[in-house]
């Protein structure tokens, strides 16, 4: 990596000296950049948001910009069906505390084109990268567009499960993409156990694998209604489970080959809710830290970071110490106490079953009478699509027909499907509610004698209803307590 130099040649330093072709490939990088740059000044000028466009104007003028562009010498890239956003801010915010200079797209979007505007934040107008190491949230099915020109150092995969059936299509699908962008200098650090996500990449490449050891919840029975992994890879034979957790994800091994759930090098080996602590085994090395939060997608974004960090080369005890003061993005998942009720904001990732069901399962689980804002509908400010509401019916609705959620008021486009999927599964239709304007529910909802309340929405309506629901929900409390 030339540091004093716009360009990051592949192979050779000299990549773009003495010929002529050579030389206008790399005044098109020059002005791909300062193109980007100029966007960037625009948007601020006009005080919008825009962290794709930048990159996207960028790739317009020089397609291979990712791959020539001068980049931090260390680069770790996250991607995922679940989990990616949390993952990346919690390893930008615990590197940046090692003294560090990072970049990131946590704000941004996930594809080449946000990919290509972070790294262009990254370099001054004269060409020398500003940082010291990238942490780059990456769309999955990007991975092709992304890996062989950025050719991170790490390549992080939260899990592989089951997502939108118009794009994501099956996740041995997406780990087929996947693999096919990996290079050779770059270590996977998998979810041991997702028994799909465990198998990326090829027989040589360098694997750190990740995973939580057997809780009591955990069963040898699959129940649900998604499973993507029901059979070996090998030979076909019907797989059977040491442990279960949900989807395919636990131990399993076949009866009738070697195939087997491989064995985590970091692992969370127990969790204590009570005291809000994880137990772990850190590559050998036993510890405890401070638990994020206790729903499982996010105590194996814990232990990932975990991982990541080790390797990267931050000391044990700094790790475990970084904790005490990290957090799950507050617009992600939040709770906060106002008098004696618990206000719950989660996001789930809708039009992803698994990502609902995990959802639905932590508030099933939480204890005392509950009361649920739900906005789970894909259409707020994507107008000119059309969602498949078929993704309900991969969803676990039956986590919420719990005696102990007693309102629901449902809002958005969806709202009649959404309560018809809740009645299929059991829930009383006399505890719901619908309303076509999502953020009505805010007022709707009856919040008496509740210990809990819960603002649960999707990640395209964050701001437009999650913000408006939480903050409405926040006021109605204080003005009872």
């Amino acid at each position: 990596m030339a540091m004093g130099s716009l360009v990051c040649a592949p192979g050779s330093s000299n990549a773009y000296q003495g010929s002529k072709e050579g030389k206008l490939r790399k005044i098109r990088l020059y002005l791909a950049v300062w193109v980007a740059k100029l966007a960037f000044l625009a948007i601020r000028l006009m005080k919008r948001q825009g962290s794709h466009m930048p990159g996207y104007l960028a790739l317009k003028v020089f397609p291979d910009l990712l791959a020539h562009l001068a980049k931090p010498k260390r680069i770790i890239v996250v991607t995922g069906t679940n989990g990616k956003t949390t993952v990346v801010n919690l390893l930008a915010e615990t590197l940046a505390g090692e003294g560090l200079a990072t970049i990131d797209n946590r704000l941004g979007s996930n594809t080449d084109a946000g990919v290509a505007s972070a790294l262009i934040q990254g370099v001054y107008w004269w060409g020398r990268t500003k940082a010291d190491v990238a942490i780059l949230e990456m769309d999955e099915r990007s991975a092709r567009r992304i890996l062989p020109g950025v050719r991170p150092e790490f390549l992080v995969c939260t899990n592989l499960t089951r997502d939108s059936v118009k794009r994501n299509a099956h996740p041995e699908y997406i780990a087929w993409i996947i693999s096919g962008g990996i290079t050779p200098e770059t270590t996977l650090v998998l979810n041991a156990d997702d028994l799909i996500c465990a198998r990326i990449g090829g027989v040589d490449s360098r694997r750190v694998l990740f995973g939580i050891d057997r809780l009591p919840s955990d069963t040898t029975t699959p129940s649900g209604v998604a499973r993507d992994l029901a059979i070996c890879p090998n030979c076909d034979a019907e797989l059977v489970w040491d442990y279960w957790r949900f989807n395919h994800i636990g131990h399993a091994h076949c009866p009738s080959c070697d195939f087997a759930s491989p064995q985590a090098d970091y692992r969370v080996t127990a969790i204590d809710r009570a005291e809000e602590l994880v137990e772990l085994d850190l590559d050998g090395r036993a510890g405890s830290a401070r638990l994020l939060n206790d729903a499982l997608v996010n105590v194996y974004n814990q232990i990932a970071v975990m991982a990541v960090l080790d390797r990267f080369g931050v000391a044990t005890d700094r790790i475990l110490a970084a904790f005490d003061h990290l957090s799950v993005p507050a617009t992600r998942y939040s709770a906060q106490m106002i008098g004696e009720v618990t206000l719950v904001r989660q996001l789930t990732k809708g039009v992803v079953g698994v990502a609902c069901s995990r959802a639905f399962e932590h508030i099933a689980a939480a204890p005392g009478p509950k009361a649920l804002v739900m906005n789970i509908d894909e259409l707020t400010d994507i107008r000119s699509d059309c969602e498949n509401i078929c993704w309900t019916y991969d969803a676990d609705y039956e986590y919420l027909a719990d005696p102990s959620l007693r309102r629901i008021v449902i809002g958005g486009v969806r709202r009649y499907d959404q309560a018809l999927r809740l009645a299929i599964a059991g829930v009383d239709p006399k505890i719901m509610t619908t309303v076509a304007e999502e953020r009505a529910g805010a007022d709707l909802i009856d919040l008496t004698g509740m210990a809990r309340v819960y603002n649960l929405h999707s990640v395209h309506n964050t701001v437009v209803t999650g913000d408006f629901v939480q903050a409405r929900l926040l006021q109605r409390l204080r003005e009872a307590s």
